[in-house]
């Protein structure tokens, strides 16, 4: 089961706010003013269609944190990937077994936008998906994957730009995802801080 272990904490003079699971020893930072959403305020959302069942398995087996930069934070804005301000999630979740068997860095690179950016890149050079970055992951404690920043064409017409990293523990048990982004405008104002705040993104070793 995944607890909702959370400490957040704002170093003084340091600008930022400290997220972190004690239970997976995970943790990134962000903003100290942008606001954040648990994963019982996540799974409630209109945008993620859910049955009463649906959901408390979510909510046993995935913990999420949720992120707004904007002045005005909403919910909302988590489901939007061209928005003005950077927003993001970070997810960390107890595979099944099907779902431990299935995966692989196709699936990894998947985990957020549901598709393959890589694949749909090769497929269609000009097309509305480009890959940025991409890069291979792998820590100390086992955790491996990779991490990605992805341009795609969104149905409102913008452009949306996010950067996540993917990853797995040794025995594909457990899913680390951490995504941030927003529209193209604002990812090129936001760059310095969208790289650090990925970068953020931790698991110790136990």
């Amino acid at each position: 089961m995944v607890t909702n272990a959370l400490v957040s904490t704002a170093c003084g003079g340091s600008g930022f706010q400290y997220i972190k699971n004690d239970e997976f020893n995970a943790y990134f930072k962000i903003d100290e003013d942008w606001t954040v959403f648990d994963e019982r305020a996540y799974f409630s959302s209109p945008a993620i269609e859910l049955d009463p069942l649906e959901r408390q398995r979510k909510l046993a087996t995935t913990w999420v944190r949720g992120f707004d930069g904007s002045d005005r934070p909403s919910l909302a804005n988590l489901f939007v990937n061209a928005t003005p301000d950077p927003h993001g999630v970070a997810r960390i979740q107890l595979l099944t077994e099907a779902e431990r068997e299935s995966v692989d860095v196709a699936s990894l690179r998947s985990a957020h936008l549901g598709f393959d950016p890589v694949q749909a890149n090769r497929e269609d050079p000009q097309g509305p998906v480009e890959v940025l970055m991409e890069q291979d992951v792998s820590l100390e404690g086992g955790q491996h994957g990779v991490r990605m920043a992805v341009a795609f064409d969104t149905p409102s017409g913008e452009i949306a730009i996010v950067d996540q990293t993917a990853l797995v523990d040794s025995s594909n048990r457990i899913l680390y995802l951490f995504v941030i982004g927003c529209s193209r405008q604002c990812y090129a104002q936001h760059r310095d801080t969208i790289d650090e705040i990925a970068a953020s993104w931790t698991i110790e070793e136990e």
